[in-house]
């Protein structure tokens, strides 16, 4: 057992356990000593914090799981986010995945000459072609996990948190993404969990396993960060999301006391903290946000597989109620992003889907207790355990799921892995995007239901991924300690080009041009006119 366990090392998202004084053994007779037992043992060491998972090596499933049916389009067609998006998108009244690659780029130029400007949809429609294909390059290999990494609302930095306890800033404003500033985090105790970005995109803040939130200047130093004390009033606290308001002055989190806490900035004080519980069990919250930039309605996801929406103008502390609830998930909530147009959300769950939801329609109360006896019948750890079968080909959703869509394809094991829209400015948020537990890059196109692209490039899972909001490309944060670069990459170009190399006797007569100039794009004989030019000049 010592070879595998450490102090050093941990596992995300630990429950806290009784405090009971109660033998683990005492309910256990010699006979009884199965393995069994002794799984229920250990998981309850973990869970407890007396030994630690010790996960040094890369490994992981490099199998996406078999979907034997796609998703049911119908509900989200008669929605009107399908229009709006199919409109920004660039196209007409009837969607097909070949359309793009129909139209002539060359007649939109000419239209563009008459207009003066493209329209924003058409600016989509060209952006939509060069859709992230491939990892193009590593950002940099950094010795431990990398937790999340997320661009500033401006595009101009992008940030990573890592279990090394390090915050990485980056300048995002070009391609080279060279290296600004590095600050040492405070308070980590096992490692970084989330980090947000004020509205002006001056001002970071991040979440660890401590009771505190911590924030400090993009340009700051280690002796800049500052603590916010959320005052939980429990020994072990971990705060797994956390958000910014549109304004600035309020920071939400959820963490791992069944709780949504909200901090004010002007008052340097928690001002409001709403226990989260289904029928009086514990469930941690791991996913938080502002539905838009009004910042009154919020929302959280939890491991009882529940959205919920609250308005915070109507909040008692004391017996605090959400708007509403969004139930269809049979598993815990990993992450949820919105649409920001006060309507829509996106989930991802662990049990291995990602829905989209209209807040408008919330879910029936007896939904809840039918999520509740399906989760009663799970007896798997998303940690550790394969994921059982079941889940990626459910027969019949459950009885209350008010989801608009539901997409598969995609792993979710170890951590809490993020699904995302696809920037509004560039994409007409067309694509879902999510890491994955096999170490890929998975784009979902909404319109379709497809998947359209499955990146490799990481030996172990991918936790938080991020799309430039003014650029293709899509940085991702694994657990192989690194963040790579994806981008489009034109394979058919790259085949042609491999099937005529340059000869030998042409790289040997040339030699002194290859060594200074990269590779030549053009046909092989300019190439040689321009050779034969250059040596008569030397000469």
């Amino acid at each position: 057992m010592g070879s595998y366990f450490s102090n050093m090392d941990n596992e995300e998202h630990l429950e806290p356990v009784s405090d009971s004084d109660d033998d683990l053994f005492q309910n256990i007779q010699d006979d009884d000593l199965s393995e069994h037992y002794l799984v229920i043992i250990l998981r309850q060491l973990i869970d407890s914090g007396e030994i630690h998972l010790l996960s040094h090596n890369e490994t992981r499933d490099g199998q996406l799981p078999k979907i034997s049916k796609g998703p049911n389009m119908d509900k989200l067609k008669a929605t009107e986010m399908y229009n709006q998006i199919k409109s920004a998108s660039g196209f007409g009244k009837k969607v097909d995945e070949t359309q793009d690659y129909k139209w002539s780029l060359v007649n939109l130029i000419n239209t563009r000459q008459n207009n003066g400007k493209f329209l924003r949809n058409e600016k989509c429609k060209i952006n939509n072609i060069f859709l992230p294909n491939q990892y193009e390059r590593r950002l940099g290999s950094f010795g431990s996990k990398v937790f999340c990494g997320s661009f500033t609302r401006d595009g101009r930095r992008f940030v990573t948190g890592s279990q090394d306890q390090e915050i990485r800033i980056f300048d995002s404003s070009t391609s080279n993404y060279k290296s600004l500033n590095h600050i040492n985090a405070k308070h980590v105790s096992w490692c970084i969990l989330d980090i947000a970005f004020s509205p002006c995109s001056q001002y970071f803040a991040y979440s660890t396993w401590s009771e505190c939130l911590h924030i400090c200047p993009m340009d700051g130093n280690d002796e800049d960060v500052r603590c916010l004390n959320l005052n939980t009033n429990v020994n072990r606290f971990g705060a797994f999301a956390l958000a910014f308001s549109s304004n600035g002055n309020e920071i939400i989190c959820g963490g791992s006391d069944t709780s949504v806490y909200i901090f004010d900035r002007e008052r340097n004080e928690r001002t409001l903290r709403i226990p989260v519980r289904s029928d009086g069990h514990i469930t941690d919250v791991n996913s938080v946000g502002f539905v838009d930039d009004a910042y009154h309605l919020f929302y959280s996801g939890s491991d009882d597989a529940c959205i919920r929406v609250w308005d915070k103008r109507c909040l008692n502390e004391n017996s605090p109620e959400p708007s509403g609830c969004l139930l269809g998930h049979i598993d815990g909530i990993t992450y949820i992003d919105s649409k920001n147009d006060g309507r829509y959300l996106l989930s991802n769950s662990k049990d291995q889907s990602i829905k989209l939801w209209d807040m408008r329609c919330f879910s029936p109360r007896e939904a809840e207790t039918n999520i509740r006896a399906s989760l009663q019948t799970r007896h798997w750890d998303y940690r550790w355990d394969k994921v059982p079968k079941t889940y990626y080909n459910v027969t019949k959703p459950i009885q209350g799921d008010t989801s608009i869509v539901t997409f598969k394809g995609h792993r979710i094991q170890k951590s809490l892995i993020r699904a995302k829209f696809s920037p509004a400015a560039t994409t007409g948020q067309r694509y879902i995007y999510t890491g994955c537990a096999t170490g890929r890059l998975i784009i979902y196109d909404i319109l379709t239901g497809k998947m359209v692209q499955n990146i490799e490039g990481h030996k172990d899972i991918i936790r938080d991924c991020d799309w430039h909001p003014k650029r293709n490309e899509i940085l991702t944060s694994s657990w192989d300690y690194s963040v790579n670069i994806n981008t489009f990459q034109d394979k058919l170009t790259e085949k042609k080009r491999s099937r005529n190399p340059p000869t030998s006797d042409y790289l040997d007569e040339n030699q002194d041009l290859m060594d200074v100039a990269p590779p030549l794009r053009r046909s092989r004989r300019i190439a040689q006119r321009l050779a034969t030019a250059t040596n008569s000049r030397r000469n």
